[in-house]
């Protein structure tokens, strides 16, 4: 029989209401938590909670290192459920340094469709790629790129452009 993979009591001291049961529940996650209780914080987040619960999470969210949570980062980035929190779960794409290069097109897209702020952070991760895709996505992106520079803002333009440059060198 397969162990479960999300504890039920851990679960509901995350949504206690207590913001002390709720900070060590999830300081537990540090050491017992897996992918599988990523959504599970996405949506406390989503919640808006006091700074000190909110802190505690990107903290914890900040260092994983798992990369299986690379793709629940990913599918998150791409949920409407998840859209007030994109800012910040774009901005985890870069601190917590896993490798998100397979992803660069979820990424264009940010620049591309979001709002300035949620832009930079996205750019923000595809600068800090360690190297970019294979040049058959490479080519993909960079039709897309000159697609979008048309219909963009002089901000996006810059990042686009220089998008462009870093897959030249």
């Amino acid at each position: 029989m397969q162990k479960p993979k999300i504890n039920e009591e851990t679960r509901k001291r995350l949504f206690s209401g207590s913001i002390e049961t709720t900070v060590l529940a999830i300081q537990s996650l540090k050491e017992t938590g897996n992918k599988d209780y990523l959504p599970i914080l996405f949506d406390l987040l989503i919640t808006k909670p006091v700074s000190e619960v909110e802190k505690e999470i990107m903290n914890l969210l900040a260092n994983v290192k798992d990369k299986e949570t690379g793709p629940v980062l990913i599918e998150a980035l791409q949920n409407e459920k998840y859209k007030s929190i994109r800012k910040e779960l774009t901005s985890l794409c870069w601190q917590n340094g896993l490798d998100f290069s397979a992803n660069m097109e979820v990424f264009v897209d940010l620049i591309i469709n979001e709002e300035w702020a949620i832009a930079f952070e996205a750019f923000t991760v595809i600068e800090n790629f360690d190297h970019f895709p294979p040049e058959e996505i490479h080519h993909k992106l960079k039709l897309k790129i000159a697609g979008a520079l048309k219909k963009v803002n002089e901000q996006k333009q810059y990042f686009l452009e220089e998008i462009l440059k870093m897959s030249a060198e």
